[in-house]
C-alpha cells in the first residue's frame, strides 16, 4: 500500500469500500470537504434515512457556494415527490433525470405505451467532488446499501479514488449530463413549487439537522474507524493503474462501430490464463454465455461464480433466469456458490439493539477478477440487462498486489457466507462448507418461492433480466 504522494500523473490512488458504514462515511466526508463542485449520479436515490442525510449534506454544500449537480435515472424519482423540484430552486443545485417518463403522474402508463424507450435505464453510480475524489461501484443511495435497514443489508463494493481515473469519471458524468437522453427536472414537473413549499422543504431539512445528535445511525457513523482514518489522513491508499469504462448514454442507438461496456469486459476476460472470479448478484449468463464459460473451463481456466441464493435474492425473476443454467455450469467444471440469506452481523457495542445487524443479507456487489492481475468493480451485472439494455459503468484496476489481497480476503471469508452448489446423482445439492450439511432443495425457501421461480423460468423474459 502506497501513499498518495507516490502517484504519477497517470496513476490513481484507490481504497476499497466493502463495509456499508465506511462507504457512507466516505461519501459524507467527501461532500463536507467540497469547495468547488459535487457531481452525483445514481440509479436509485431513496427518500429514506440515508437519502435524507446525504441530501442534507448536499444542501449544506450548496449553501456555502459549492455547485451541486444531481443526475438520477427517472425510474425511482417519483418517490421523491416535490422535494426534487424544491431543491432545484436553490441557485447552486441543478437536477436532471435520465430517460424521463412523459406521463409524470402515470408512469405505468408510460411503460405500457412506450416500453422500448422506458426499458432503457441509467444504472451508473458515481459521486465526484472537486474533480479530485470519486466513489464508483455497486451502491445506490438507500438504507439497505449502507447498513441502515433492519430488514435487509446488501453486501456491496465501491472503490474510493483520487488521481487520473477521477478525470475519466468526470468526463463520463459530463457526457451524460449534456446528452439528449437527459432533461432538467424543473421542465418535467406538472406544477410549480411556490414559496411556501420551498420554505417547508428548507424547514424540514433544518429540523432533520437538529435531530442528528440523537440519530442512532449517525451515532454509528461517528464510531467507524473509517471516519478517523479520513479525518487524520490515515487511509492506506493503493497506487494503481486504473481505467474507467462506461456505456454511452444513447446505448440503445449505438452503431456497431461504437463500443459499449460489454465489449471492454470481453477484452478484460479474454486475458485470463489461470482463473476468473465472477461476483454478480444477478447472474443470467444466457445459453451462449454459459457455453462460453464452460469452454473457458475446459481450456484450463479455473472459473468461480458467486451469486445470490433464491432465499437471498431481491429479484425472483432474475433467479428464475439463472437457475436453468446451474447444472450445465457445474458439470462443465465451474465452481458455483450461492450466498446464504440468514447471515446477521452483530456489532459488539454496549447498546446492542442500536448496533444490531440486518436480519437478512443479499449480495449486491458486482466485481470480476482475472488471474490475480486485474479486477473490475462497478455497476455491471452478468446478465442481458446490463449487457444490452441499461447503461453501466465501472473501473478496471490493473494491480497485482491489490488483486491478490482482494482474492485472499474473499476466499478466506467465503466458506461461512455461501453454499456450494454441486451435482450429485444428477441432482443439485447445496453444501454448507462449515457444517458439511447437505440440502436437497434450495435452503430457507418456501414451496411457493420455488414454484414461482420455476414458473417464471418458463416465460420468454430472459432478454429483459
Amino acid at each position: 500500500m502506497l501513499a498518495t504522494t507516490e502517484l504519477t500523473e497517470s496513476n490513481t490512488a484507490i481504497y476499497p469500500l466493502s463495509d456499508g458504514l465506511d462507504a457512507f462515511t466516505a461519501r459524507l466526508v467527501s461532500i463536507e470537504a467540497a469547495q468547488v463542485s459535487i457531481d452525483v449520479q445514481y440509479y436509485i436515490y431513496r427518500n429514506d434515512e440515508t437519502g435524507t442525510l446525504l441530501t442534507w449534506y448536499l444542501y449544506k454544500a450548496a449553501e456555502r457556494g459549492v455547485r451541486v449537480r444531481i443526475l438520477l435515472d427517472d425510474m425511482t424519482t417519483g418517490a421523491l415527490g416535490n422535494g426534487l423540484a424544491a431543491l432545484v430552486r436553490h441557485p447552486n443545485i441543478s437536477i436532471r433525470v435520465f430517460n424521463p417518463a412523459h406521463y409524470r403522474e402515470r408512469r405505468t402508463w408510460s411503460f405500457v405505451t412506450d416500453f422500448g424507450r422506458m426499458n432503457h435505464r441509467m444504472h451508473n453510480k458515481s459521486l465526484t467532488v472537486d474533480n479530485m475524489l470519486s466513489i464508483v461501484g455497486g451502491r445506490n443511495i438507500g438504507d439497505e446499501y449502507f447498513s441502515a435497514n433492519e430488514a435487509v443489508e446488501f453486501g456491496d463494493l465501491d472503490v474510493f479514488m483520487m488521481g487520473a481515473a477521477v478525470d475519466e469519471v468526470s468526463d463520463q458524468f459530463d457526457l451524460y449530463w449534456n446528452s439528449s437522453q437527459v432533461r432538467p427536472v424543473e421542465q418535467l414537473e406538472e406544477k410549480s413549487i411556490d414559496a411556501v413549499e420551498l420554505f417547508e422543504t428548507h424547514a424540514a431539512l433544518q429540523a432533520f439537522q437538529q435531530s442528528l445528535p440523537e440519530n442512532l445511525y449517525v451515532r454509528r457513523l461517528v464510531t467507524t474507524p473509517m471516519l478517523e482514518k479520513l479525518l487524520n489522513q490515515r487511509v492506506n491508499w493503493y497506487a494503481v493503474d486504473a481505467e474507467v469504462i462506461f456505456d454511452p448514454p444513447n446505448k440503445l442507438h449505438t452503431h456497431l462501430n461504437q463500443g459499449i461496456l460489454v465489449d471492454d469486459l470481453a477484452t478484460f476476460f479474454s486475458a485470463a490464463e489461470e482463473q476468473v472470479l465472477i461476483i454478480s448478484p444477478y447472474f443470467v449468463p444466457t445459453q451462449s454465455g454459459a457455453d462460453e464459460l464452460v469452454s473457458w473451463a475446459k481450456s484450463g481456466v479455473d472459473i468461480t461464480v458467486v451469486t445470490n441464493s433464491l432465499a437471498a435474492t431481491d429479484v425472483l425473476a432474475v433467479h428464475s433466469g439463472y437457475q436453468q443454467y446451474r447444472q450445465q455450469l457445474i458439470e462443465g467444471g465451474i465452481k458455483l456458490y450461492e450466498l446464504k440469506a440468514d447471515l446477521t452481523r452483530k456489532y459488539k457495542q454496549a447498546e446492542a439493539k442500536m448496533f444490531q445487524g440486518s436480519s437478512r443479507s443479499s449480495l449486491h456487489a458486482k466485481s470480476f477478477v482475472v488471474d490475480d492481475e486485474a479486477i473490475f468493480i462497478g455497476s455491471f451485472n452478468y446478465d442481458p440487462r446490463s449487457a444490452w439494455l441499461n447503461t453501466e459503468m465501472g473501473v478496471i484496476i490493473y494491480d497485482k498486489p491489490f488483486s491478490k489481497k482482494f482474492l485472499t480476503g474473499f476466499y478466506h471469508d467465503l466458506p461461512s457466507k455461501v453454499y456450494q452448489v454441486k451435482v450429485e446423482d444428477n441432482k443439485l445439492v447445496w453444501l454448507d462448507l462449515v457444517s458439511g450439511e447437505r440440502h436437497y432443495k434450495e435452503p430457507n425457501t418456501s414451496l411457493w418461492q420455488r414454484f414461482m421461480a420455476s414458473f417464471l423460468s418458463w416465460l420468454p423474459i430472459e432478454s429483459h433480466l
